[in-house]
C-alpha cells in the first residue's frame, strides 16, 4: 500500500500562505483575491485546451498520474522484480526454459509475458531485446505525454488569466460614466492574470517537473528489467542476473538486495 507523499501538499501550503501573507503586507484584503469569473475563465479555458490538445482520455491519464504524485512510489516493486528474476532463473535452470512458458499467463507485466513467451521458445537474446525494447520506448513516450500534457497547461494557464484581464477590462470601459468605480474595477480585472500565473507556476509546473523524474527514475528500473530478462534468456545465472538489474538500475539499495536474495 502506497504512503501518502505530503511534500506536494505542504510545498501548495506554503506557496499560498506566503502569497496570501505578502497581499496582506501591501494592504489587500484576501477576500478580494476571491473572484469565481476569473477562476472560471482560467480553469475552464486551460481545461479546454488541453482537452483538444489530448483528448478526455489523455487529460484523465496525465491527471491521473499527478495524483500519484501525492503518493510515494513504493520501492517494494524494484524488489519485487528482482526476486522474481532470480525466482525464474532458477527455474530454468533447474526444469529448463520450455518451464517459464507455464508461468506467462499469470504475470500482469505485458514485458515479462513476452519475455517469458520468447525465451521457453528458445528465442535469440538479441530478439528479445529488440522485442522488450519496443514496449519499452511506447512506455516511455506515454510517460512523457503525460508530462507534456502538464506542461502545456501551464503554458495555456498565463494566457488565459491574460484574457479573463481583457474580458474584465472590457467591463471597466463600459462603465466609463462613473470614474469612481474605475481604480476597483481594473484591479478586478488582473486577478485572474494572479489565477493563471499562479496556478501555472506554484502547480502545472512543479508537478510536470516532478513527474518528469518519477517517470526517468521508473524507466531506468524498466531498463534494469529488460536487461535482467534478456540475461534470463542467455540462460545466465541467477547471482548474473541479479548484479545485472542492480547495476542498470543505479540504485545502491539494490545491492543489498542482491545478496539477500541470491545468497
Amino acid at each position: 500500500m502506497k504512503r501518502p507523499d505530503i511534500t506536494v501538499p505542504l510545498g501548495l501550503l506554503i506557496g499560498l500562505l506566503t502569497i496570501g501573507a505578502g497581499a496582506m503586507l501591501e494592504g489587500i484584503r484576501l477576500g478580494f483575491l476571491w473572484q469565481p469569473t476569473a477562476a472560471l475563465v482560467v480553469i475552464g479555458g486551460t481545461l479546454g485546451a488541453i482537452i483538444i490538445r489530448r483528448g478526455v482520455a489523455g487529460v484523465l491519464g496525465s491527471l491521473g498520474a499527478a495524483w500519484g504524485l501525492f503518493f510515494h512510489d513504493s520501492a517494494d516493486e524494484a524488489e519485487a522484480a528482482l526476486a522474481r528474476l532470480v525466482w525464474l532463473a532458477r527455474l530454468a535452470k533447474r526444469e529448463g526454459v520450455k518451464a517459464l512458458e507455464a508461468h506467462a499467463a499469470n504475470q500482469r507485466d505485458p514485458m515479462m509475458v513476452q519475455a517469458l513467451l520468447l525465451t521457453s521458445q528458445y528465442a535469440e537474446p538479441a530478439i528479445v531485446r529488440r522485442q522488450l525494447s519496443r514496449i519499452l520506448e511506447y512506455e516511455d513516450e506515454r510517460g512523457l505525454r503525460d508530462v507534456a500534457t502538464l506542461e502545456a497547461a501551464g503554458g495555456f494557464a498565463p494566457t488565459f488569466g491574460i484574457l479573463g484581464a481583457v474580458l474584465g477590462l472590457i467591463q471597466v470601459l463600459r462603465a466609463l460614466a462613473e470614474p469612481n468605480a474605475l481604480g476597483a474595477g481594473i484591479a478586478t480585472a488582473f486577478v485572474a492574470t494572479i489565477y493563471g500565473v499562479g496556478v501555472a507556476n506554484l502547480l502545472l509546473f512543479p508537478l510536470a517537473a516532478r513527474l518528469r523524474e518519477r517517470h526517468e527514475a521508473r524507466m531506468r528500473h524498466r531498463a534494469a528489467l529488460v536487461d535482467g530478462l534478456v540475461a534470463l534468456a542467455a540462460h545466465e545465472g541467477p547471482g548474473t542476473i541479479a548484479q545485472r538489474y542492480a547495476a542498470v538500475s543505479g540504485f545502491d539499495e539494490q545491492r543489498k538486495v542482491v545478496k539477500v536474495k541470491v545468497a
